[in-house]
């Protein structure tokens, strides 16, 4: 029986999931949220293996080779198979190969994938992968995330020059008063005492006040860092010719997008935006690609590693 390869996209607010035939046809296409906004309750670790087995039912007889990001990748592999799932293997590897898979791959490309947080990654011409230690992030404050979204707009709506509309559009987006939304806010804007759908829930609202002066530079400074970025990886690697940069994720919005394209065009950079489900951009990934060389925490496991046990 020909196996069905199964796209995983676990982030922070969500979990994107894809089946797919050896022909390409997509047989499922779904998206679990993580966070219940009524109630305030978070989607636990064994509540989402649940969900992701309820969906994959109608493909318990067949085979499945799963890719993606899954974060433990022990626990997701048992869990999956704990529920009558006949999965051969498991290859978890970064966000950014899943985005990545959705542009035309072309090789010698940096990808920044942003959601709630941003990681990038280096492909050469034959797509294998180039990572930074993680102490690049210690100089660059992810301006292009959804908790650097939300940290700018409530900062933004404790000060006095905040319009009258951005600020009623803020509580309204959390779904608290004034006072209660006050009052959960620290001096630090750690957001650790806001309930996480409500600071997600910020986020769009950069986009549609993209136009506004102080938004304006703030995706400025943003795009200071990702140029930032981008010059340390030609550092550090030596490209050929000047990479692409292919952003993904879902705080890219068109009139954010628009902003940060033209900037960095300006400055001879060819910047792509990847859109679609990254499930599917996990499984597009390793089939145009095979052999290429992931980064160095990818995990690969087999039906045969579990039967070793």
């Amino acid at each position: 029986m020909n196996h069905l390869d199964v796209g995983l996209d676990k982030g922070f607010s969500k979990t994107n999931l894809a089946v797919v035939d050896l022909d390409g046809h997509v047989l499922l296409e779904t998206r679990i949220g993580h966070f219940c906004y009524a109630s305030e309750r978070c989607l636990t670790h064994k509540h989402l293996l649940q969900l992701i087995g309820y969906h994959l039912v109608p493909f318990m007889t067949y085979p499945l080779h799963c890719f993606g990001h899954v974060g433990t990748t022990q626990g997701f592999f048992d869990g999956l198979h704990s529920h009558g799932l006949d999965v051969r293997s498991l290859e978890a590897f970064n966000d950014t190969h899943l985005h990545y898979g959705l542009s035309e791959m072309p090789g010698n490309a940096i990808t920044v994938a942003c959601g709630s947080y941003w990681n990038a990654m280096y492909y050469d011409g034959a797509n294998n992968v180039h990572c930074f230690a993680g102490d690049i992030w210690q100089e660059i404050p992810w301006s292009f995330s959804g908790i650097a979204f939300a940290r700018f707009l409530l900062a933004w709506w404790q000060d006095t020059d905040c319009p009258l509309t951005l600020r009623d559009d803020i509580v309204a987006c959390t779904g608290l008063s004034a006072r209660q939304l006050q009052d959960h806010i620290d001096p630090a804007l750690s957001l650790d005492a806001l309930y996480p759908a409500r600071w997600l829930a910020l986020g769009p609202l950069v986009s549609r006040y993209a136009n506004e002066e102080r938004v304006s530079m703030f995706l400025s400074q943003g795009n200071s860092q990702l140029r930032h970025l981008y010059d340390r990886f030609c550092a550090q690697v030596h490209p050929p010719s000047a990479p692409a940069l292919v952003l993904g994720g879902s705080i890219w919005s068109a009139p954010i997008f628009e902003q940060i394209q033209a900037r960095l065009a300006a400055e001879g950079i060819l910047v792509v935006r990847s859109q679609g489900n990254p499930a599917r951009g996990a499984i597009r990934f390793r089939r145009a690609h095979p052999r290429a060389q992931l980064e160095p925490w990818a995990q690969h496991l087999t039906l045969e590693c579990l039967e070793d046990e």
